[in-house]
């Protein structure tokens, strides 16, 4: 069931319809429970099993861990958690590569083995990580163990959050699970404006731009046709992706309940730096919690090296965490590197800065270097393979020559302009709800294009991108 479907519309209409006449929060946790396993079971039968059953487990071993205080025990229970959610990736990301090797090893020897095609359950990676932050909140003693299996089931199959996030913390999420909710007229508006830039985002813009940039990335293209087309894909996978958060956060809004701003104008950040704080933030919160600080941490003695050493394992970690091709882990390392260069030149940047001050040349120069490194990894990001996207590397370094296939400016030039105003309109006001601060007329004028334009350009919804993690 996708979220900008009717058939979702109707259920999501009728669950909150129900939700809200609900007398007590009990039974809006029950319908929401209901809801949300149910949700899964559209999509797999054999995912929503899978949820129930690694949430059991994440319950008992993070109750186990609140049960005692010594560190020993509790560390022994998170090694145990951690070896089974990672091994849990590993089976349904790398299974489809290493059991038909297997087969073929055994072969000769006269084994035989029945090679099952196993079926990675949606969202795995999304709430696989907000699962064990069950776990991790209690070791790091910022929350008690919940005593509830059903608030933990609930959490971890919130359906707004289960497909591509945001990625909640426990301690954020499940207190407002175990409190009263209630809905403002205030609420239902900010909830209308992100299901509508969510629907623009997806809808009219990432798929729309998503059929140019399948037509510029194309083999045999020069190099020209390729560098527009990665400029294109960056558009098209921050509107997909953010589509989706928007969807998500107004459906939780409507819901009476708040979840992670996953975009804060990223492709205006003047370093990674920045770019990883304003780009699928809670993902980002995440390593950097539980990966970078603990890693940085433990190798404290050796300086700045340190910060170079956690910031590579931080993004190996999430190149395997989206994909099971070596291009993804590529593309972890092409910010790694970034963000390593960006750390050994701290001392030349901080006497530019006292040279030139905050000169605007100098800030979107930064900006415009910055979001060019950012697509150097998307080539590998979206080829899938280190192969195809060397060869993409070769010809636009090699023939950068006019393409006529470029031909769909009056698609490519619109959609990037109205990203990029969206986005510097977030950055002026640090508000996702701007659009609040502008006179009524203005308010209407906005839904009114915006409406015209879902009805104009509506393209057919593809699956969102990160769907296939």
């Amino acid at each position: 069931m996708q979220l900008l479907s009717l058939q979702f519309a109707l259920c999501f209409a009728a669950l909150l319809a129900l939700y809200w006449i609900a007398p007590k929060k009990a039974w809006q946790n029950a319908l929401l429970l209901v809801g949300s396993i149910g949700f899964i079971g559209t999509h797999s039968l054999s995912a929503a099993v899978c949820v129930i059953v690694s949430t059991f487990i994440e319950w008992r071993l993070a109750l186990a861990m609140g049960a005692v205080t010594e560190r020993r025990p509790r560390l022994m229970v998170l090694w145990g958690s951690i070896l089974l959610n990672v091994g849990q990736l590993a089976f349904f990301k790398y299974s489809q590569f290493f059991l038909p090797e297997l087969a073929t090893v055994l072969k000769p020897a006269g084994i035989s083995l029945h090679v099952m095609s196993v079926l990675m359950p949606v969202g795995l990676s999304f709430w696989t990580l907000q699962k064990m932050t069950l776990t991790l909140d209690v070791f790091y003693r910022r929350k008690p163990a919940t005593q509830s299996y059903w608030e933990c089931l609930l959490f971890t199959a919130f359906f707004p959050t289960l497909l591509s996030g945001p990625i909640e913390f426990s301690r954020k999420l499940l207190p407002q699970f175990q409190t009263a909710r209630t809905i403002s007229t205030g609420q239902v508006a900010e909830a209308v404006w992100l299901l509508a830039m969510g629907a623009f985002h997806k809808a009219v813009i990432a798929d729309n731009i998503g059929a140019s940039v399948e037509v510029l990335m194309a083999p045999g293209h020069s190099g020209f046709s390729l560098l527009i087309g990665i400029w294109a894909y960056a558009v098209q996978i921050y509107a997909d992706f953010a589509g989706y958060s928007y969807l998500a956060r107004g459906c939780a809004r409507l819901l009476g309940l708040d979840i992670t701003q996953n975009f804060l104008a990223p492709y205006l950040a003047p370093n990674l730096s920045d770019f990883w704080k304003r780009w699928h933030v809670s993902l980002s919160g995440w390593l950097n919690e539980f990966i970078f600080v603990p890693t940085s941490l433990a190798l404290r003695n050796w300086g700045t090296m340190s910060i170079i050493a956690a910031v590579w394992v931080t993004f190996l970690a999430s190149g395997l965490w989206h994909g099971t091709g070596m291009a993804y882990v590529v593309w972890g390392s092409v910010h790694a590197v970034g963000l390593t260069i960006f750390n050994l030149t701290h001392g030349w940047r901080k006497r530019v800065k006292k040279k030139y001050g905050s000169a605007g040349w100098l800030k979107w120069s930064a900006v415009a270097v910055n979001f060019n490194w950012v697509c150097l990894g998307y080539f590998f990001f979206r080829a899938g393979h280190v192969g195809v996207a060397v060869d993409q590397l070769r010809s636009l370094f090699g023939h950068l020559d006019w393409d006529p296939v470029v031909e769909n400016w009056n698609v490519i030039v619109p959609c990037t302009a109205v990203i990029f105003w969206l986005q510097s309109a977030l950055a002026a006001t640090k508000n996702e709800f701007w659009i609040f601060q502008k006179p009524i007329w203005f308010r209407a004028m906005a839904y009114l294009v915006l409406a015209f334009l879902l009805m104009r350009f509506y393209a057919p919804a593809d699956r969102f991108i990160y769907f296939q993690f």
